[in-house]
């Protein structure tokens, strides 16, 4: 079975593909292994692939099924854990820039309003920290949403092969 493993962000975007081959070979355990390496020892080329046209019996396929998908989980949520601790130190890092930027522009703006009298001051104050504190609030939600992996692997059986 050629099986692809994806796992989104929270906004559905993929962060994180994988194509994998899942075989058994006479009553061992299901296999993975890379769909590059399969394709170049089966030696399969896209302008040879046989379609004899007559019927099979599928029910060997799809009785293996099953443990093709159970393999292709177990082996993306493998891969999801270390994706995601890397995803969360990067979003950490980007989570702090982001609060040294906005103190960065609560300064500039305190620089720009010395000069005023108070009462403008104030005013002007509290509307553009009002306005910087939401940009700077959207935009943390959009790298949350972006940066962060959805718990569960998306995985799609793309082909079964026979011989």
């Amino acid at each position: 079975f050629i099986l692809m493993g994806l796992v989104p962000n929270r906004k559905g975007q993929p962060l994180l593909v994988d194509w994998q081959v899942a075989t058994r070979k006479q009553g061992v355990a299901m296999t993975l292994e890379p769909y590059d390496s399969f394709i170049e020892r089966a030696k399969l080329r896209a302008d040879s692939l046989p379609n004899r046209g007559t019927a099979f019996d599928t029910a060997p396929l799809q009785a293996a099924l099953p443990e093709a998908v159970a393999a292709m989980r177990a082996h993306m949520v493998t891969r999801q854990g270390a994706f995601d601790a890397d995803m969360k130190a990067r979003l950490a890092g980007t989570l702090a820039e982001l609060e040294i930027l906005q103190g960065k522009q609560v300064e500039q703006l305190e620089l720009r309003l010395e000069n005023l009298l108070e009462g403008v001051r104030q005013s002007k104050r509290e509307q553009r920290g009002k306005q910087i504190r939401q940009v700077f609030d959207e935009y943390r939600q959009w790298v949350e949403d972006t940066m962060t992996t959805e718990p569960q692997p998306y995985i799609r059986v793309l082909a079964a092969l026979t011989r």
